[in-house]
């Protein structure tokens, strides 16, 4: 039965439900052990219901797909790497008669926290098929940077948006330039969001993620020496945005995928800044209109059913173009029927990367055709309640639609 049906839901309901009765009616006997079965069957209406609930949540975000994935991190890429000798193997190249595989190579580590001291979990690191061939052997890759949401973890990247069969896919069959992907822990705990910064109460969450890791990559992988790709869905789409406005001298692009662009002060943010002016410097849209424009360009995704999403992703194109951050490679690009899940996350997986690495030097047949941009006029209406990762903060209004759109329809 698969994880995500409705079945499921309704299976474990009804368990809860024949537990609760069959408990009542042997509590009502007389005899030894009643406090002990009445106990038992509490306690397992209680797992049955919890069960319930995570699985009515999981369904709706589509976190885990198959009882696999749910068990742990799974794929055909997976090789450790926790130790220098395990990566020193795993990044070995082939020798010249072995043909160039279909899968890539996925490095499950952990990237040390040398500067920032922070106590973080294991990542991934994905590499190209061509990575490890001898024909490719003194060339460097390009770099992408890949935040989770929030709460999260890595693995999301590889469970929710099915990234590494994904990547292997794209790049066998010539859709994008091979590249590096780095899915680094981007928070502690699930009970707080860093939002990648380095907070006030001293967890340098943004030094891990820009000085730490981009050490790290640099000298143990080989690079093409470019600026990097950060990308993220939800809040790692914040992530992104925030990350390579403030490093333009690390990141080239920024890829958002239902991100926002005003930094949170709700509790789940709590102890993250300093002042209102640390929170306003972290907000990407004052950012962009406040500061000198950089050569970095963006990819702003939104599915067109989550309104406060697409309302996020108009007001971010309206902060570049007032700002004056906006160039033609920049890229407004909304879902039809796309809502703040895996599926949609999915989905503009790929096409995003593709207009960040469309076919480099790397790329062995010619570039594939450009991003295809759906309608700007079909996204969605704007925000008509408060943002549900923005509480505690001014509600964010949806900005006008680009020249040449149609005019978003009112609230109802």
């Amino acid at each position: 039965m698969p994880l995500t049906s409705v079945r499921l839901m309704i299976a474990l309901g009804i368990s809860a439900l024949v537990v609760v009765i069959v408990t009542v009616r042997l509590h009502r006997r007389r005899g030894r052990g009643r406090l002990l079965t009445t106990a038992t069957g509490s306690i397992v209406v209680f797992a049955l219901v919890l069960s319930g609930v995570a699985a009515g949540v999981n369904r709706h975000f589509q976190l885990y797909r198959t009882w696999a994935a749910l068990a742990g991190t799974s794929s055909v890429d997976l090789v450790p790497a926790g130790s220098p000798r395990e990566l020193a193997r795993a990044i070995s190249v082939n020798p010249t008669d072995v043909p160039l595989p279909a899968h890539g190579t996925l490095l499950n580590l952990t990237i040390p926290a040398t500067t920032s001291h922070l106590d973080v979990a294991d990542g991934f690191v994905y590499l190209p098929p061509q990575y490890r061939s001898e024909a490719f052997a003194r060339k460097g890759f390009p770099v992408v940077e890949a935040f989770n949401g929030s709460p999260g973890q890595p693995g999301d990247w590889l469970n929710g948006v099915q990234a590494i069969p994904q990547l292997d896919a794209a790049i066998t069959s010539h859709e994008m330039s091979p590249a590096i992907v780095v899915f680094p822990p981007t928070n502690l705990s699930v009970l707080r969001s860093l939002e990648c910064t380095d907070t006030a109460d001293g967890l340098l969450d943004e030094t891990y993620l820009t000085t730490d890791v981009h050490a790290w990559v640099t000298s143990q992988l080989r690079t093409d020496g470019h600026r990097w790709t950060a990308m993220g869905y939800s809040t790692g789409g914040y992530c992104a945005l925030d990350l390579a406005f403030r490093h333009p001298d690390l990141f080239a692009r920024a890829i958002s995928l239902d991100g926002y662009g005003v930094a949170l002060s709700d509790r789940y943010a709590r102890g993250l800044w300093r002042d209102a002016a640390d929170r306003r410097a972290h907000s990407p849209n004052w950012w962009v209109q406040n500061h000198a424009p950089e050569k970095v360009d963006v990819y702003l995704s939104a599915g067109a059913d989550d309104h406060e999403a697409a309302g996020d992703a108009l007001a971010v194109w309206k902060a570049l173009d007032v700002g004056g951050w906006r160039s033609p490679q920049n890229r407004l690009v909304v879902d039809r029927g796309g809502r703040h899940d895996f599926d949609g996350w999915k989905r503009a997986f790929i096409p995003s990367l593709r207009w960040a690495l469309p076919g480099q030097e790397l790329a062995l047949v010619a570039a594939p055709p450009a991003v295809r941009e759906l309608e700007v006029a079909q996204v969605a209406r704007p925000a008509c309640a408060k943002h549900r990762r923005h509480a505690g903060s001014a509600p964010i209004k949806a900005q006008p639609v680009p020249t040449g759109s149609a005019r978003p329809a009112p609230c109802r």
